[in-house]
């Protein structure tokens, strides 16, 4: 019987580091490595009632991950696994192994990329009839009210999109930070004294460093961006190691850790970095101190180029202090720079559908074609025979919809599977619904700043191409439904070059402006 042979901690975590994962692990630190989260005790429980799982996502998302992991409980035989669907060339082989295994009421768990699996349950579905639940529940994974929750089997399947999950939630993070920074990156040294994998690890193993690395990433969890377990492990492994495999004792201070997570490659790397650009994290009283330090420590003279000079040492100060803040001792706690960050979004997203959140929606909505508009109570509705306006002459406005017609819902997992993944909504909805039938307009972070900025006197070529067209989509289809009547009434004209809008009364089918 063949050993299994581990590699040397420190070459794993660079592995790590530079984006292996489960496929290549060895099963003693593929188990090593495995975060619990909710979604272990679901597919626990599914597979002990007789459920087949369906893992959809993104790669990264942990899918492999937790199917070698159940087949540790759940031997392959008895089970029916599906480790990689892009291995079939053919799916129709695929549907007929898994239909075999469904129809024989065998359990188990399947990974499938959402691309393949969107063109099976589209291509195949007439010849594979469970591909129809499959298919409702893959449609169905975020609903805005239990009207919205159809009535869906889940008795033998389940189906769960791992793009819906957030793995930056408090107990991922503090759970991966401390299995990472322990005996993986202490053991195997064979030198004497703290090099920079020892030195990040031990940084990363202190409570006040560890808490303000976990508030800053849960922070960046915030902004809607996909997430996934890969990014995760991959970014606190670089921040340990750099991504050297040797250990440096020359005390580089580029590569400690404060430094290495705004220096990587990668999704978590740029999330950072673009929090930690943003012009609100500049603080005058904190920023004047950091500067001070930063000139003292680089011997900085009146004869010197402070950009050159003293800058990338207050960016090394300035990066130490979010996580450092206790010890560098400002009397500021660093988190009060970054929580701060899109605060009237956040607000507005975690209140959900109070009135003053539709009212204030509304308002912003109708000050983005008219120019300090305070209107709260209706929605006025503009159109374009072209989304993109400055691509027409003029957007017309003919009626409007009353606030009372429109509710702002926040989004959720169905009932049936909110218990397998930690799921935050990233956006809210204004919703109009008409018989049953609702029109969203999806409010998220990048559309609520662009209205709360922006109003209708900004000239139509600078504005953002992607949100106007959201938006006139929307309204286009609110005004479908809605009724108006050709001989009597109120129209808006607006030019769209010059931002002059003519209001023309009609009365008994004649127009006077």
């Amino acid at each position: 019987m063949a050993t299994e042979r581990a590699k040397p901690d420190k070459e794993f975590l660079t592995n790590l580091a530079r984006g292996g994962f489960a496929e290549s692990l060895s099963p003693t630190h593929r188990r090593a490595v495995h975060i619990e989260t909710k979604l272990d005790e679901f597919l626990d429980q599914a597979l002990s009632e007789g459920r087949q799982v369906v893992l959809t996502g993104n790669p990264g998302d942990g899918k492999t991950q937790h199917i070698l992991m159940c087949q540790d409980s759940y031997p392959e035989g008895d089970y029916f696994y599906l480790l990689d669907a892009s291995e079939y060339a053919d799916y129709r082989n695929l549907l007929d192994e898994w239909k075999e295994a469904y129809d024989a009421g065998k359990p188990g768990i399947l990974a499938i990329n959402d691309g393949p699996l969107y063109r099976m349950t589209t291509e195949y579905q007439d010849e594979y009839e469970f591909l129809s639940t499959v298919e409702k529940q893959l449609k169905n994974q975020i609903i805005y009210s239990e009207d919205d929750a159809p009535d869906i089997d889940f008795d033998d399947i389940n189906v769960i999109d791992l793009n819906n999950r957030n793995v930056l939630t408090h107990s991922i993070i503090s759970q991966a930070i401390r299995r990472f920074s322990g005996q993986f990156a202490m053991e195997g040294h064979e030198h004497s004294g703290t090099c920079h994998i020892e030195y990040n690890a031990q940084k990363l193993q202190q409570k006040e460093i560890r808490e303000n690395l976990i508030d800053l990433l849960h922070t960046v969890g915030h902004y809607g961006e996909h997430v996934t377990v890969r990014d995760l492990i991959n970014f606190l492994c670089y921040v340990i190691t750099g991504g050297k495999e040797e250990c440096d004792t020359s005390d580089n201070e580029e590569l400690r850790y404060y430094n290495l997570a705004f220096t990587g490659n990668g999704l978590l790397f740029d999330l950072v970095r673009r929090q930690f650009h943003s012009p609100d994290l500049v603080h005058p009283f904190i920023d004047s101190h950091l500067w001070a330090r930063a000139e003292q420590k680089a011997s900085f003279s009146d004869l010197d180029d402070a950009d050159n000079v003293v800058y990338p040492q207050f960016l090394r100060e300035k990066r130490r202090f979010l996580f450092e803040d206790k010890a560098i001792d400002l009397g500021y706690e660093s988190r009060k720079l970054f929580q701060n960050l899109e605060y009237d979004f956040l607000n507005h997203r975690n209140r959900g559908s109070s009135q003053g959140d539709q009212e204030q929606f509304i308002r912003l909505l109708n000050g983005y074609f008219r120019s300090n508009n305070p209107r709260r109570s209706e929605l006025d509705l503009w159109l374009s025979h072209r989304y993109r306006s400055k691509s027409s002459l003029a957007l017309v406005s003919r009626t409007s919809v009353a606030k009372s017609d429109l509710v702002i819902r926040q989004p959720r997992l169905h009932p049936q599977i909110e218990d397998a993944i930690n799921y935050s909504a990233t956006h809210n909805a204004l919703e109009y619904d008409h018989n049953g039938q609702p029109v969203r307009l999806r409010i998220d972070s990048n559309l609520f700043s662009t209205l709360s900025a922006l109003d209708a006197s900004v000239p139509y070529t600078l504005r953002d191409r992607d949100t106007e067209q959201q938006i006139l989509e929307f309204m286009q289809e609110v005004e479908y439904y809605e009724t108006y009547s050709s001989e009597r009434g109120t129209i808006s004209v607006k030019d769209t070059e010059t931002g002059r809008i003519e209001t023309i009364d009609v009365n008994d089918e004649i127009y006077q402006s």
